[in-house]
């Protein structure tokens, strides 16, 4: 929760959404992905080679809902 206030604190105003997605792997720290509505744009999403999902927008993912938060916090704190 602080490090939403640390955002609400800079006046950087993001448009959070969450997703529960659990794909069909048994690894569990994809489950929830994070995106601020505002700066996200699925149209710059694609694939390599290797079938890697890649993107240009900030997300976060994570085995939790406050994992993927924590997680796109960070990117956004690294831009």
């Amino acid at each position: 929760m602080t490090r939403l206030l640390t955002v609400v604190a800079t006046r950087q105003e993001i448009s959070l959404r969450t997703s529960f997605v659990y794909p069909p792997i048994p690894v569990r720290s994809l489950d929830w992905q994070a995106i601020d509505d505002d700066t996200y744009d699925a149209s710059y999403e694609g694939e390599d080679e290797s079938g890697s999902i890649w993107h240009t927008s900030p997300m976060g993912t994570g085995e939790t809902e406050t994992d993927a938060i924590n997680a796109l916090l960070d990117e956004l704190e690294a831009r």
